[in-house]
């Protein structure tokens, strides 16, 4: 009898010399072999959870998971993110008992295709079939999925639970009443599991408090194709890389695979698509030949890019965004202060019927721009953009405080004695501060009559400003950092309301609308000078300068 090994990448079958010289000499080793073989092979399949074979990133996942109580899942095509998250579903089942564990997908056809349909596929071969008893219940079909989007384990008497996220956006109340994860976990207490989430912190923050009673853990898994969205930008602004690995379709250039994120306290583990031997890999390597870096980078290595929605593709907060603590190549925020080396500048855009929205900034010799403060601050005000489902909203900062312009000149007197600067240009906008009010003053009389000097922003179309932005953002990220390669503009940690527009302003219209004040007075700043961006004056230069009321 001819027997034919099955191919497999983590098995090593015997070569047809082998096959043949065993067949000959030896047949009862080849059959043992065969069925050794053969067995493993078929135990992975029947209870993948107990003998399935782990990927790499799969192990990266759980060790995340024993560190920390939410571990962030990206993954590029084919990559086996979702797999890999129903493995640990399944695997936290089946090693404790009494709980209650919840999974989220985009809709219910999701869930039952992709969501459901993949728990389905870890579950032991022995417990797929019907189960109708008191302390077990299991009724799936790959049309419906399990019946009632739930089962409950036999062996651990554990819930399951399906939802999706519009049921939740449309009762936020669904989850009231429930605690997630086990009441006595044995090892790994997971209590729930986010697939392709793409709204706010609004449902992870619920959740928190619904696994806060049993300290049970969170598993969210991204394909990050629309980029660097407000959700992910929570976990990766300011994530340390703890480990890479070479990019083969990069040119191998290095790109993480894990990630600490200090603000979330959080794993963020990256699952590459040549790392999963069952998922295609010649094929998707083949369709991304010759096609940009970007969709590189998220298809096959999972790592959102910002270009894909951003409107400064190269602004990095590991690269522009400094404090007073060196960064990881010694770099810290200089001191501004320092009149002879540094040209300050201030920027005010009213914003409507909101708080007014400043920055100050240094520019130093070479030109080189750094963001110092902004206002109203994070710290102290809160966000002045909070994302929602699906679009912006405007957040605690933007709420008037009820100055009028003596309040605003006190104001920002005030901040400025605190970072012991002397402005040398302050620039408004155009449009608001040339508005009349009833006593037919403007807000360059108004501010002129209480001692403070604006000049008007420039006129010119948006567009024009933003390419002048990415200008000053611009470095090659294909070669290191130095003083030949790097960006002409850096902004301050404490400039936490401007980052955020940085990052995800893309000017589409009213679902962004409250991320452009603080993007416009960074522009303003860029188009000051007849759009050469500001420059550094020398302090004597400032005895012989002389300004005209108005600014016109």
């Amino acid at each position: 009898m001819e027997l034919t090994f099955s191919k497999h990448p983590y098995l090593e079958a015997p070569t047809d010399e082998e096959i043949l010289l065993l067949a000959e000499h030896d047949p009862k080793l080849l059959e043992q072999l065969y069925n050794a073989h053969e067995g493993r092979i078929k135990a992975s399949v029947d209870d993948p959870v107990r003998y399935g074979f782990d990927l790499d990133g799969w192990e990266r996942m759980s060790n995340a998971l024993d560190k920390y109580n939410e571990c962030l899942v990206l993954g590029g095509n084919r990559s086996g993110k979702t797999t890999g998250c129903a493995k640990i579903i399944m695997k936290a089942v089946m090693e404790n008992t009494d709980g209650h564990i919840v999974c989220f997908s985009q809709n219910a056809d999701t869930s039952i295709k992709v969501q459901q349909s993949a728990v389905w596929e870890m579950m032991p071969r022995e417990f797929r079939k019907k189960t109708k008893s008191i302390e077990g219940y299991i009724n799936y079909s790959m049309q419906n999925g399990f019946t009632g989007s739930s089962f409950i384990f036999p062996d651990t008497r554990t819930r399951v639970d399906f939802k999706t996220y519009t049921q939740f956006s449309n009762n936020q109340t669904i989850l009231e009443g429930f605690e997630f994860g086990f009441k006595r976990p044995d090892k790994l207490n997971l209590g729930a599991w986010l697939d392709e989430y793409l709204g706010d912190a609004t449902l992870v923050n619920t959740l928190r408090f619904r696994l806060a009673t049993r300290d049970a853990k969170m598993v969210i898994g991204f394909t990050p194709i629309d980029g660097y969205t407000p959700f992910i930008s929570e976990y990766l602004k300011g994530a340390e890389t703890t480990q890479t690995r070479s990019a083969q379709l990069l040119k191998d250039r290095q790109v993480p695979i894990e990630q600490y994120s200090p603000d979330r306290d959080a794993g963020v583990v990256y699952l590459h698509s040549d790392e999963n031997p069952f998922g295609g890999y010649d094929r998707i390597a083949k369709d991304l030949r010759g096609r940009p870096e970007d969709e590189i980078l998220v298809r096959a290595y999972g790592v959102p890019v910002k270009s894909m929605t951003s409107l400064l593709p190269l602004f990095n907060t590991e690269l522009n965004v400094l404090s007073e603590i060196p960064n990881k190549r010694g770099r810290t925020f200089p001191d501004i202060s320092d009149k002879s080396n540094y040209s300050c500048y201030m920027v005010v855009d009213p914003a409507g019927a909101r708080n007014y929205v400043a920055i100050w900034a240094g520019v130093d010799r070479d030109g080189k721009v750094y963001i110092r403060r902004e206002w109203p601050d994070r710290d102290t005000y809160g966000e002045w953009a909070v994302f929602g489902d699906p679009k912006w909203r405007y957040g605690p900062a933007s709420k008037k405080i009820g100055l009028n312009v003596e309040g605003y000149v006190e104001l920002f007197k005030e901040i400025e004695e605190e970072l012991e600067i002397k402005v040398v240009e302050r620039i408004g906008d155009s449009r608001y501060f040339a508005r009349e009010n009833e006593n037919n003053d403007d807000l360059f009389t108004a501010f002129y009559d209480h001692g403070m000097h604006f000049y008007p922003s420039d006129g010119r179309q948006e567009e024009l400003g933003i390419s002048a932005l990415d200008e000053w953002f611009s470095y090659n990220p294909n070669v290191e950092i130095d003083d030949a390669n790097q960006p002409m503009c850096y902004v301050h940690s404490d400039c936490g309301n401007l980052i955020d527009s940085l990052i995800n302003y893309n000017s589409s219209g009213k679902s962004d609308e409250p991320l452009k004040d603080f993007f416009d007075v960074i522009r303003y700043l860029r188009m000051s000078n007849s759009g050469e961006g500001p420059d550094h004056i020398d302090a004597r230069s400032l005895l012989t300068t002389t300004k005209t009321k108005g600014g016109y």
